[in-house]
């Protein structure tokens, strides 16, 4: 397994949190301020992105996870992790003293990592690296 710097990739998602934070910023309501509502949405997409990278790391040092029932252990993962990354933006969402309400219920955060998981690893494929959905490169059948 490659292991990076932390540097490196708290910095791959920061970035990845400010893009998806602009999609997050046209969906949900906004405050006080333009730039105070994108950092309370870039907040919420750095959970997702930071936290649910190191899901994947964990995810993947279980022998077998890329193979057979394994991709669907990888899944139900993704699910609870996504749980436990929107447990952590909801509490940050209340220490910015927004409204819950503003937000989809809880089990959002479980579709939404698994979502991203596979928007990522459609990307991964697309440039010939390992992803979920296998190792080979696209177009080498």
């Amino acid at each position: 397994m490659n292991r990076e710097s932390f540097l490196t990739t708290l910095g791959r998602n920061a970035l990845l949190a400010a893009l998806l934070g602009l999609v997050l910023f046209a969906a949900l309501p906004r405050g006080d301020g333009v730039l105070w509502d994108y950092f309370d949405v870039f907040t919420l997409a750095f959970c997702f992105t930071l936290v649910g990278h190191y899901i994947e790391v964990l995810l993947l040092r279980l022998p077998g996870i890329d193979t057979g029932a394994g991709r669907f252990v990888r899944l139900a993962g993704w699910f609870a992790g996504g749980l436990w990354c929107y447990v952590i933006g909801r509490w940050l969402w209340i220490q910015y003293r927004r409204d819950l309400a503003d937000l989809p219920g809880l089990l959002w955060g479980g579709v939404f990592l698994v979502g991203l998981e596979l928007v990522l690893h459609a990307y991964l494929r697309a440039k010939g690296k390992p992803s979920f959905y296998g190792s080979s490169v696209v177009g080498s059948q």
